[in-house]
C-alpha cells in the first residue's frame, strides 16, 4: 500500500459505544498516513469520541425518521460503497451491516469481528422478534462462508467465528487498546479510609447491570462495610430509570475525559458483562489505576488474571461478586496489588500498536 490509499469503514452510525470507538481510534491514527474515510448512512446520532478533523465522515441519504427512510438510506449507502470505493480497502464490523456486505460485494472487503456476531442479538433486544432472529442468523452464516479477509479483537471472538462458521480462518488480532493521553493513573485522587467506586452501566441485558444493583442493595445492610465507602458513581448515556439509582452519582460524560477523570477518582472498578469479544472499560480502569472486579466474559482473558490484575467471577453469579467485591474493600494490599498490576498490563495496549497490526493485515491480503 502507498501513503495516499484510501482506507474506508463502513459504520451504521457514529454514536458513543464500543465498536464505534475502536474505529474511531484506529482512523485517528491510520490517518496521518492514509486518505481515511468513515461511510454511515444519513443519521442523527451523536458521539462523543474525538474524530480527527482529517477524517472525510460521509453521512449518506437523507435527513428524517421512519423505518423506510432509514432501509433507504442504508440501501443508498451501500450502493454508493460500491460504486466509489470498489477497488479501495473497505473495512466492516458491524455484525448487520457485514452480513449485508454479501448481497454488496467488493472487490477488497476486510470484516473486523468484534463480537460473537451470531448470537449477539439473541436477548431480541433489538431484534424484537424471533422470526427476525432466525433470518438475521441465516444470513450471518451465510456471510460467514464469503472469501474476504477476516480479522478479530481476540482469541474469543475467532474462536467463536471458527466454531459457528465451520471454517478453519487465520487468527489474525487487531486488539482494542488505550489511549494514553486520556486514559493514565497520573494525579489519581484518592482519600485514605474511603472507597470510591465505579461502573459503566448500560440498560442492555447483556451488560447485568442489574447484578450490581443487587450487590449495592445487599452491601447497603452491612453497616460496617457501608461506611467505608465514600461514592458509587455510575457512567452511563443510557435511561436507567427501570432502577433504583438514589444512592450512585450518575456521571453522563461529553468526553472520554471525564469517564477518565472519574475512574481516577475511584479505587474499584466493576464490570458485570455475560460476555464481551474484548471488553475495553475494564482495561481502562486498568490505566486509571482502578482495581477491578470483573465477570469472566471471555474477551478480557486477552488482558486479566485472576488475582494478578483484576478479581474474576462467574457471569451472573451475584454471590460471587458480592464476595470479590466485599474482598476488595477490605483488602487493602490486594487492592494495591491489583491496581499496580493493572496500570502495568495497560501499558502493553496502545492504537498506534493497533494500527500496526491493522496495516500488516491489509498488506498481506493484498500481497
Amino acid at each position: 500500500m502507498n501513503q495516499k490509499e484510501k482506507i474506508v469503514f463502513v459504520l451504521p452510525q457514529l454514536k458513543t459505544g464500543g465498536g464505534v470507538r475502536v474505529i474511531t481510534e484506529l482512523s485517528n491514527i491510520l490517518v496521518k498516513k492514509y486518505d481515511v474515510r468513515i461511510v454511515m448512512p444519513f443519521s442523527k446520532s451523536e458521539c462523543t469520541f474525538y474524530i480527527d478533523p482529517a477524517i472525510k465522515i460521509e453521512a449518506i441519504g437523507e435527513p428524517g425518521g421512519g423505518v423506510r427512510r432509514k432501509a433507504g438510506n442504508i440501501l443508498k449507502m451501500f450502493r454508493y460503497v460500491q460504486k466509489q470505493y470498489s477497488h479501495e480497502e473497505v473495512i466492516t464490523t458491524d455484525p448487520i451491516f457485514s452480513a449485508l456486505f454479501f448481497f454488496f460485494p467488493v472487490k477488497r472487503l476486510y470484516r473486523y469481528v468484534q463480537a460473537d456476531d451470531y448470537r449477539i442479538f439473541d436477548d431480541l433486544l433489538l431484534l424484537k422478534n424471533r422470526f427476525f432472529l432466525a433470518i438475521y442468523k441465516m444470513m450471518t452464516k451465510l456471510s460467514y462462508k464469503a472469501d474476504i479477509c477476516y480479522f478479530f479483537n481476540s482469541t474469543y471472538t475467532w474462536h467463536r467465528f471458527v466454531q459457528t462458521s465451520g471454517r478453519e480462518v487465520s487468527k489474525k488480532i487487531v486488539h482494542p487498546a488505550i489511549n494514553h493521553s486520556v486514559f493514565h493513573s497520573r494525579g489519581r485522587v484518592c482519600e485514605e479510609g474511603k472507597i470510591r467506586l465505579c461502573l459503566i452501566a448500560r440498560k442492555h441485558p447483556m451488560k447485568r447491570f442489574e447484578d450490581f444493583v443487587s450487590v449495592w442493595e445487599r452491601i447497603k445492610l452491612m453497616p460496617e462495610v457501608r461506611k467505608k465507602i465514600a461514592e458509587v458513581y455510575v457512567i452511563s448515556h443510557d435511561d436507567l430509570s427501570a432502577w433504583n439509582l438514589e444512592d450512585f452519582t450518575m456521571v453522563v460524560p461529553k468526553k472520554d475525559e471525564e469517564i477518565a477523570d472519574t475512574m481516577r477518582r475511584s479505587d474499584i472498578y466493576i464490570f458485570t458483562s455475560l460476555w464481551e469479544g474484548f471488553g475495553l472499560p475494564p482495561l481502562e480502569a486498568m490505566a486509571c489505576g482502578c482495581a477491578v472486579v470483573a465477570s469472566d466474559a471471555k474477551g478480557i482473558d486477552e488482558y486479566a488474571i485472576d488475582g494478578e490484575n483484576a478479581l474474576i467471577y462467574p457471569p451472573a453469579d451475584t454471590e460471587k461478586l458480592q464476595a470479590a467485591l466485599l474482598r476488595l474493600i477490605e483488602d487493602d494490599i490486594l487492592r494495591e496489588k491489583l491496581s499496580r498490576n493493572g496500570v502495568e498490563t495497560a501499558q502493553n495496549f496502545s492504537w498506534e500498536k493497533s494500527a500496526r497490526d491493522l496495516e500488516k493485515i491489509l498488506k498481506e491480503y493484498d500481497a
